[in-house]
């Protein structure tokens, strides 16, 4: 009772961990109640002469009493209904100079299967299994361009230089995360890109061992991949080339404009709503 005078609390289910804001007035945003919060709450309670241990506040925190929050449902469900009718996904696909007539239509239902791998359902057979890879020389924006695809709300939900040999890493940061870029693509070895990267762009779940129990937990994926190289002859596996929407640029990426994000994820929503392919099917596996 004492803490709930104080602060709001929430456990966020995409992040796995409790957040808390004061309730005093003009306070920013949610922060983790990590371990040095704890103690000061703690703290806090004890010098209001109640008898508590850090194990009760601990046991509170960390219980099924507090509401859940799922971040991205919350601005999903902010979008929903909300589409002007224009079609913002290829203006955006629009703001990358190529010569590559498909660019748009492959952009479009790559973004359409990113949004719908963000309602994280359970029962998929497979995950966003292609990733758009953007190539060109150094300063075209392509990591600015990767990174603008999450409006400043979900900022939290993009990285980039994942270490991919580090496995259960990597599983962690798709069950997290919303937009991995692989960066430098050059730099993943042939081995990886074959093996380990194609039949992991394309896992519906994500299986990783409790941190604290013996038991594998299972975690719907969240994370769509994109990646960017400076150099055009890195894909290694003839084979496994149809994972990746290579696009040339022929100059730079405008991103001078702030993109429309309530519209651009109103218009995947509505068009998902309507049954429209979010996968790639075998004629344009054929073209890529």
């Amino acid at each position: 009772g004492f803490l709930c005078k104080k602060y709001d609390f929430r456990y966020n289910s995409v992040m796995k961990c409790t957040e808390y804001r004061p309730k005093e007035k003009d306070y920013w945003g949610y922060q983790p109640v990590d371990a040095r919060v704890q103690k000061r709450m703690t703290l806090e309670v004890q010098l209001a002469n109640i008898r508590v241990s850090i194990k009760d506040v601990r046991n509170y925190l960390e219980s099924d009493l507090l509401s859940t929050y799922n971040p991205v449902e919350n601005f999903l469900f902010k979008c929903e209904g909300k589409w002007d009718g224009k079609d913002h996904i290829r203006a955006l696909a629009r703001t990358v100079p190529t010569d590559n007539p498909y660019w748009e239509d492959w952009f479009y239902t790559w973004f359409l299967a990113m949004v719908d791998q963000w309602r994280a359902y359970s029962h998929r057979k497979y995950g966003n299994s292609v990733a758009p890879l953007l190539i060109s020389k150094q300063g075209y924006n392509k990591s600015t361009f990767c990174r603008r695809l999450l409006p400043p709300a979900l900022q939290w939900g993009y990285i980039s230089h994942l270490i991919l040999s580090e496995k259960r890493q990597v599983y962690q940061a798709m069950a997290q995360f919303m937009v991995i870029n692989l960066d430098e693509c050059t730099q993943i070895s042939p081995q990886v890109q074959q093996g380990f990267l194609k039949n992991l762009i394309q896992l519906p779940t994500l299986k990783t061992p409790h941190p604290y129990g013996s038991h594998v937990m299972e975690f719907p994926r969240l994370a769509s991949f994109i990646a960017t190289s400076n150099i055009t002859d890195i894909l290694t596996d003839p084979s496994g080339n149809r994972r990746f929407i290579g696009v040339e640029l022929t100059g730079p990426i405008d991103v001078s404009l702030r993109p429309n994000y309530q519209q651009l994820f109103a218009q995947a929503l509505t068009a998902l709503h309507n049954g429209e392919k979010s996968y790639f099917d075998a004629e344009q596996v054929k073209l890529i």
